[in-house]
């Protein structure tokens, strides 16, 4: 493209941008949303889709609390419609920006802190069956038809707490995130700082299937605690620790 018709282009693309700016409200844009994430709600819409807001936010079905958005006006020189978004609440706080292209949604420089209780849809565990906070240094999160298809980041859960069928301390785990060869996410899962020893690898397609797998172990063989705790899991192994792996469809 020439610069003679990249200049006419933004001159174009600014100018559609601040006509919908004036004519639209920010129901035009959580509408547009909707189609693209069948899983995304939003509730409460008000402003414009220039700069707007939801008093709640949910994602299948979870409560992600409330959202804020403004136009990134550097968004036309990448060829799509983008935001900065920051999802809140009291205990909760996510900072980052949101491309629509066609046919997909990317969330960039995700940046925040939530509670592990936020994560309960998601969780195989009971209800409230554990506490902590988990810190989000998330590079991309790709969304196609308003499923997650890639990843890539960091995760940090902080001062995790296992609340059933016992309560025991868990502390420090970190979780890297990569794109998969192919499509999907991989992740490498370890402690920090933990009585725990974990060493895992989680693999997500993009179609939802997963695949667990790992070893658990004490960190102190004199741990009686946290020994006690792993006994749930069955017999250890000849090293005395814990293998596991699961698959299964999210």
């Amino acid at each position: 493209m020439s610069r003679r018709a990249l200049r006419w282009w933004l001159l174009a693309a600014v100018a559609y941008l601040v006509f919908l700016g004036v004519n639209f409200p920010a129901q035009y844009l959580a509408d547009h949303l909707a189609k693209k994430m069948p899983q995304l709600e939003l509730a409460g819409v008000s402003g414009s889709v220039f700069s707007g807001s939801a008093a709640e936010v949910r994602y299948q079905g979870a409560d992600l609390g409330a959202v804020d958005w403004r136009f990134d006006w550097l968004a036309p020189f990448s060829f799509n419609v983008g935001y900065r978004v920051d999802v809140h609440a009291e205990d909760r706080d996510l900072r980052g920006r949101m491309d629509v292209g066609f046919g997909s949604i990317h969330l960039r420089g995700l940046e925040g802190r939530v509670p592990v209780a936020a994560m309960d849809r998601w969780s195989p565990l009971p209800h409230n069956s554990a506490s902590g906070s988990l810190g989000v240094h998330l590079k991309e999160l790709l969304f196609k038809s308003g499923k997650l298809v890639s990843a890539e980041g960091e995760l940090d859960l902080d001062e995790a707490v296992l609340k059933w069928p016992s309560t025991a301390t868990l502390g420090s785990f970190r979780t890297d995130l990569t794109p998969a060869s192919g499509g999907g996410i991989q992740a490498v899962i370890a402690d920090v700082a933990s009585p725990l020893k974990l060493d895992a690898s989680l693999s997500l397609s993009d179609t939802g299937a997963y695949h667990l797998k790992g070893v658990l172990a004490a960190k102190d063989p004199g741990d009686q605690a946290t020994r006690s705790l792993l006994s749930g899991l069955g017999q250890p192994d000849s090293t005395g620790r814990y293998p596991f792996d699961f698959n299964g469809q999210w």
